[in-house]
């Protein structure tokens, strides 16, 4: 019985093998300094400190942009039986390791449900991992995206499964594949892999339908609907998090009407989700033939062998100045403002892929290519924009994503998967050479004429290139700005050139492998062994153009260079003061883009790809103005201190004596008829003495006396993330004004004077107000949102049922093939 699953612990010990190889430095204690995981332990720094001291997480920090719910930076979810499992998973090793583990081992059961052979679902697997643009997240650090591709050709597997009768290991795999993908925490990445599903699904009730099997599709529907319901539960209370917060963040619906652009829709705007920086035109296809086909990265790497360098050198330019430019060359001339490099899903990969599709004959070669064709439909963006448009504007939920490019990721699933489908129909049935003649032929013929045509519809010269000029000639002279264009552009072409050559070759040997197997002058073994490794040789040396062992630093160099306070941070760090914020003007980011500040400080900007809408209406339209700071607006915030270079390039610190710190009373009260009169008000005003309060809260007010008072009082006492306690002392009724964010008030933010639960309302257009009653009282606002109450309890009941499905449906599965693998008497 051992023996049956020698192979599968064999090809588990390859995948752990493969990714140290490729990660090399982690043995010797090294690490990847990622960007984005560094902002997010900035982020979460303020979380995690409260949780060692409490045991609660909280929920809401002021780390960033001056308070925000922590759904989306850190949390527990104790009853989530799935999010420990992927914790555990993932945790068992370093990144990258952990990660490309996961792709591998994700892909590898979808091609053993598909009973693909085994050597072929190995290597099918190691080159679904090896995809380049999954190394270009890696790069970012966007690790959550790479765990949501790891685990989704699970759960395609568990469809296939169910679908095709294979009940228990379809309930077991949908079930436990669905709850890692959830807790994978990449909802963009899930949102696309349902397209893929769903065609899938539409396929397979077509055949069930033309075969009169309804009982069996009404089966597979329910099992199918239970298995997502509980693996989604598991995560219940993250998923009702997300659910409310998303309608309070840039992707939820504005009350704005300002500007030319409808902001009244719900959903991200338009040109902000298909922006240049998220755009792929229709050309750039062209690198999934060959990864430099548009010159692959903006910052490319020729070194001396460069015809920049030589020709800087001739013009007497030092070799270190030439070398180092010629380092950092801008290859890329595609109609992205920036690329880290091009998607490349392997050119043997895309040849196995179309010949797949003249060879196969599962029918599941046309849900794989129906749902390529969409894929790279969605990824074109505003290049296609007929149909992403429509989707934008119409199809239920496609508008609160932006990027549309990273769907290439998955485009790369299907290809692989096709791919792989190509090579088990070779494999399984040992075709002939006279059956693959024709097949080869067109694929060959296809591939070859695109990238003739493609390479001769190409001009090399990027978008950027006349304001790369004009800045080289104003310092360097026009005559010295050509040559250097000239030549940038000859390097272009090389590295065009280069890769087509070398993509030609792999073709050749593929052709060639498919030749003699199925003229019987190589074996099985042989043929996949090396067709395998030929594949991952592909791929491998063209992800190290992006994440290779230079990439690695010492844990301790990571450290310091992220989280060592500066001179400027200890001396903020002196003030005691409970709560205040901080600017930091000396980040190269932007305050607005950068969450190192966060690690020691309350910060008014940060790093997070989920804002909350009103806060970033705030900054578009009042906080920045004619590319200044609007200091009434930072006054408001409590600003405390502005980090500012110095002299020396050092950052220093500068006390604000305007900060009106965590609380004050206004003495006048201006009822405003909406949002867009609201955020006109707080451009210029003095928010010390007038409050702008929008008429739907006027309720809050009405029957009110209020009186100045010069002798009133309030303070912060006492702080915490999720709970704030003042007192008040005034011998009339008074507003008071709180420089914290307004969050679902009264509902997830409650308040109290005196024990007693009191409605509080929004004022200036992002901050919180209450009507305070003449004496000496106690105010608490405390952060109890329902979705956390409840929610852990859904996490408990589905995590349950998780389980139980999960270990039942291998159990029976298990005894449903000892019994078919039975010797009858």
């Amino acid at each position: 019985m051992f023996k049956k699953y020698i192979p599968t612990i064999l090809a588990i010990v390859g995948f752990v093998v493969i990714s140290f190889l490729y990660a090399s430095p982690l043995l010797q204690g090294k690490r990847l300094g990622l960007h984005d995981i560094q902002m997010a332990s900035a982020a979460a720094k303020e979380l995690n400190d409260f949780h060692k001291q409490t045991g609660d997480w909280g929920w809401w920090t002021n780390s960033m942009f001056s308070g925000m719910p922590s759904y989306m930076i850190v949390g527990g979810y104790p009853n989530s039986w799935s999010s420990w499992l992927g914790a555990t998973l993932l945790g068992a090793f370093p990144v990258p390791a952990n990660v490309l583990i996961a792709l591998m081992l994700g892909f590898y059961v979808l091609m053993r449900v598909l009973n693909v052979n085994r050597w072929v679902s190995f290597f099918g697997s190691v080159a679904y991992a090896f995809g380049s643009y999954g190394f270009l997240f890696l790069e970012a650090g966007h690790i959550s995206k790479i765990i949501a591709l790891a685990f989704a050709p699970g759960v395609l597997a568990g469809f296939i499964a169910v679908f095709r009768g294979r009940y228990w290991i379809g309930i077991a795999l949908t079930t436990l594949f669905m709850g890692l993908e959830i807790y994978a925490n990449h909802p963009q990445i899930t949102y696309y892999l349902f397209f893929l599903l769903g065609f899938y699904t539409i396929f397979e009730s077509y055949l069930h339908v033309k075969k009169s099997n309804f009982s069996g599709l009404l089966k597979a529907y329910a099992i199918i609907l239970v298995c997502i319901a509980v693996g989604v539960g598991t995560r219940g209370m993250y998923l009702w998090n997300t659910l409310v917060y998303t309608k309070e963040t840039t992707r939820g619906k504005s009350e704005l009407t300002l500007g030319n652009i409808n902001r009244s829709a719900d959903g991200l705007d338009r040109d902000y989700a298909f922006g240049q920086n998220y755009a792929f035109g229709k050309i750039e296809t062209l690198s999934l033939l060959a990864p430099n086909f548009l010159g692959g990265s903006s910052n490319g790497n020729l070194g001396k062998s460069s015809e920049t360098y030589k020709m800087m050198v001739g013009k007497g330019i030092d070799e270190g100045t030439a070398l180092n430019f010629s380092s950092n060359l801008p290859l890329y001339f595609g109609p992205q403002g920036y690329t880290s490099g091009a998607n490349y899903s392997g050119i043997i990969v895309l040849f196995f892929f179309l010949l797949s599709l003249f060879i196969v004959k599962d029918g599941l070669k046309y849900v794989v290519l129906a749902t390529s064709v969409i894929y790279l439909f969605i990824a074109w963006g505003s290049y296609f924009s007929g149909f992403n448009y429509f989707m934008f504007d119409y199809f239920p939920y496609f508008n609160k994503f932006r990027d549309s490019k990273m769907i290439l990721t998955l485009l790369h699933l299907c290809l692989v998967l096709g791919a792989m489908l190509g090579i088990k129909q070779i494999v399984d049935n040992n075709l002939a050479f006279k059956d693959l003649k024709k097949p080869l032929m067109y694929t060959l013929g296809g591939l070859l004429g695109i990238m003739v045509i493609g390479y001769f519809m190409l001009d090399f010269r990027s978008p950027n290139d006349d304001g790369f000029v004009k800045n080289i000639a104003q310092a360097n002279g026009q005559e010295f700005a050509n040559s250097l264009l000239a030549s940038i552009i000859a390097d272009r072409q090389s590295a065009v050139m280069s890769d087509i050559l070398r993509s030609l070759f792999l073709l050749a040997a593929a052709a060639g492998l498919v030749w003699a197997f199925s003229t019987q002058k190589i074996k099985t073994n042989i043929f996949v062994i090396v067709l395998g490794i030929l594949t991952i040789m592909d791929l491998i040396l063209v992800d190290k153009r992006y994440v290779n062992n230079a990439d690695f630093q010492p844990k301790s160099s990571i450290v310091s260079q992220s989280y060592t306070p500066s001179p400027a941070d200890e001396q903020i760090l002196q003030d005691t003061d409970p709560d205040f914020r901080v600017v930091d003007l000396a980040t190269e980011q932007g305050f607005w883009s950068d969450a190192k500040i966060s690690y020691f400080h309350k910060s008014i900007g940060g790093y997070h790809g989920a804002k909350l809408k009103r806060m970033q209406e705030l900054y578009e339209n009042a906080m920045v103005k004619d590319g200044k700071l609007n200091v009434p607006i930072l006054n408001m915030l409590n600003t405390k201190y502005f980090i500012t270079p110095g002299q020396n390039g050092e950052p220093m610190a500068q006390r604000n004596p305007d900060a009106l710190g965590n609380a004050w009373f206004v003495n006048e009260i201006k009822v405003v008829k909406n949002a867009d009169e609201e955020l006109k008000s707080v451009g210029n005003f003095n928010p010390r003495t007038i409050a702008f309060v929008d008429q739907r809260y006027n309720s809050y007010l009405n029957g009110k006396s209020l009186q100045q008072d010069t002798t009133a009082t309030i303070k912060l006492t006492e702080y915490k993330p999720n709970a704030l306690t003042y007192e008040s002392n005034s011998a009339s009724n008074q507003v008071a004004v709180f420089s914290e964010v307004y969050y679902r008030g009264n509902e997830d933010w409650k308040s109290y004077v005196d024990g007693q639960e009191t409605p509080h309302f929004r004022a200036n257009y992002v901050l919180r107000a209450m009507v305070v009653p003449a004496g000496k009282h106690k105010i608490e606002f405390k952060f109890q949102p329902k979705s956390v109450v409840v929610g852990t309890k859904i996490d408990l009941f589905s995590s349950i049922v998780f389980v139980l499905l999960i270990v039942g449906g291998l159990v029976m599965e298990f005894r449903k093939n000892n019994a078919e693998n039975k010797p009858k008497a």
